[in-house]
């Protein structure tokens, strides 16, 4: 059973103190719960899909007593794991019932 649904996030540069605003189309896999997050793409241009990156696969993780989202491939977590996930976190949590 598959489940797809999209979100917006935000992706920070640090060094340059701005962000970029993203969204993406996400398809949740349940047999062994993890995400791919696909057409990922610049929220400012809705006119067609410019992909700002390539489609990205995570999963939520416990690691050392915490819930992390890290890539499927590598099992770590990055600034951008992160972001998605807290994402769908908030996604699947308003859409709860």
């Amino acid at each position: 059973m598959k489940q797809s649904f999209s979100i917006q996030f935000k992706y920070p540069f640090k060094e340059k103190n701005i962000s970029i605003e993203l969204k993406g189309d996400v398809t949740a896999h349940h047999s062994d719960p993890w995400f791919t997050v696909s057409n990922i793409r610049f929220t400012n241009r809705p006119e067609g899909p410019y992909d700002a990156f390539p489609e990205i696969r995570v999963q939520q993780r416990e690691w050392q007593g915490e819930k992390v989202w890290v890539h499927m491939d590598t099992q770590k977590e990055s600034e951008l794991s992160h972001i998605i996930g807290q994402a769908i976190d908030d996604h699947l949590l308003r859409n709860a019932g």
